[in-house]
C-alpha cells in the first residue's frame, strides 16, 4: 500500500468530510455558533447522536 493513499488528508478525496463532526475544538466552536448552544450541549448532541452533522443538529433542535 502506498503511503499516500492511507494519508486523511489525501486532496483526492472528496466529500463525506463536510458530512462528519467530531470532538475537535473548532468543529464544536461552529457548533456552538451555528446552534446557539453551550460547549456541553454541542459535546453532548455529539456523543449522542454520532459524528453525522445532520443528525447532530436534529439532536440539538429536538433539546
Amino acid at each position: 500500500m502506498l503511503m499516500e493513499e492511507s494519508m486523511a488528508d489525501n486532496p483526492k478525496k472528496r466529500g463525506r468530510d463536510r458530512e462528519l463532526v467530531s470532538e475537535q475544538e473548532h468543529e464544536v466552536a461552529y457548533l456552538m455558533r451555528t446552534a446557539r448552544v453551550t460547549r456541553q450541549k454541542a459535546l453532548e448532541a455529539i456523543r449522542e447522536a454520532g459524528p453525522n452533522r445532520d443528525k447532530v443538529m436534529d439532536y440539538l433542535q429536538s433539546k
